[in-house]
């Protein structure tokens, strides 16, 4: 019986990519590229599985096709989805380092010099260690996720079908705050909405805060119910093909008190700003200085991380940042290209008090940028 398959991209966009990285992996000097992040792994074959904790291993050499190890438990959801690569698994009980290392001497290709990629979230150390030690292998960080900055047209496809779900989860999650609805009820609307809309499993599930708990950052649920006046803080993202648009918005159920007022301002003239900004060929500081300027007079007074955007994409949980390397922040003096895709998280706290804020995941254009989201950056977008 053959396996239905489930594929996002046609094989010649996987080709392109890892060309793109073997183009990258020639300026570095290597010969054999490992990376272990499930975010790579899918970027370069396709391959997407929930479970992202067992140890994977994509290997990409100087030149032709890249081969793909894991565990044989996990083997259906290779066939269902990878693209462009050999898939080869060990069997439950064998050592998958020494699995590995000997498959690619079989293959003539554990030689020259070998780059482990070490930037993986979701691989311990253990196994970094060991794969290095066993290969004779430099560590090396970042060389796909530079490539995955700048997403084709097939892929910003995707990030626009996902804000289309995102819209739809956070037009749900605003419509159902009011007087007495726990956090619990309104986290419940928005993954049904998101469900319905044709969302795929999250990176970060609703991020629902009612009240006080809009007032530190990544409150988690529990149970606050909304009062009169309270501000209520949404960021979720909808998913499609693995890649994310994720969306923050704050609502008020009655009238916002002077603080929250103040606070919903200044995030939505920060984001203007930014969008005025934001252009191919801008340096990243030059954007994250444009939003300082307009925050200047408040920075003093809330918590805030000067992190003014980061790229999204392709994501696996339990967060859906793609490059934490390419924030829009003062430390940072790359320029923006056309086709970077960027979430701009602009929420402000008095910590043990309240919290506002908005956000838009844009695409920068050719001549500027484009945000996504069709709900208005207002506190009273929910009623």
């Amino acid at each position: 019986m053959t396996t239905p398959r489930e594929v996002f991209f046609e094989p010649d966009e996987y080709a392109r990519r890892v060309a793109a990285v073997q183009s990258a992996m020639a300026e570095e000097g290597l010969d054999l590229l490992v990376t272990p992040s499930p975010g790579n792994i899918c970027y370069l074959n396709g391959y997407v599985s929930m479970n992202v904790l067992d140890i994977m291993f994509l290997c990409v050499p100087a030149e032709g096709d890249a081969v793909f190890y894991l565990w044989q438990f996990e083997r259906g959801r290779a066939q269902s989805t990878v693209t462009g690569s050999e898939t080869v698994c060990w069997d439950t009980g064998v050592e998958p380092i020494a699995f590995v290392a000997d498959d690619l001497s079989r293959r003539g290709l554990r030689k020259g010099r070998i780059g482990m990629d070490i930037g993986s979230i979701h691989t311990s150390f253990e196994v970094v260690r060991s794969m290095l030690d066993a290969l004779y292998a430099e560590p090396c960080r970042g060389i796909v996720e530079t490539v995955r900055l700048v997403k084709s047209p097939p892929e910003l496809d995707h990030v626009r079908e996902a804000a289309r779900i995102t819209d739809a989860g956070a037009r749900a999650a605003l419509e159902a705050v009011e007087e007495g609805a726990s956090d619990w009820e309104i986290a419940a609307a928005a993954q049904s909405a998101l469900a319905g809309a044709g969302s795929e499993f999250y990176s970060l599930e609703p991020i629902i805060c009612v009240g006080w708990r809009a007032s530190a950052p990544h409150s988690p649920r529990g149970g606050t119910r909304v009062a009169g006046g309270d501000s209520v803080f949404v960021e979720l993202s909808g998913v499609k093909g693995r890649y994310h648009a994720p969306l923050m918005r704050t609502t008020c159920a009655g009238n916002p008190s002077p603080g929250v007022r103040e606070l919903a301002d200044y995030s939505n003239a920060v984001c203007e700003a930014l969008l005025e900004t934001i252009r191919p060929g801008i340096p990243a500081s030059d954007v994250a200085a444009a939003g300082g300027k307009v925050l200047a007079p408040i920075r003093e007074r809330i918590a805030f991380h000067d992190l003014y955007a980061y790229p999204v994409g392709i994501a696996f949980p339990p967060n859906w940042i793609e490059n934490p390397a390419f924030y829009l922040s003062a430390a940072n003096p790359n320029p923006l290209k056309a086709g970077m895709v960027f979430h701009l998280p602009l929420t402000l706290r008095r910590l043990g008090e309240y919290g506002a804020g908005f956000s838009e995941t844009v695409i920068i254009t050719e001549d500027g940028n484009e945000s996504l989201s069709t709900i208005p950056r207002s506190l009273d977008a929910g009623a």
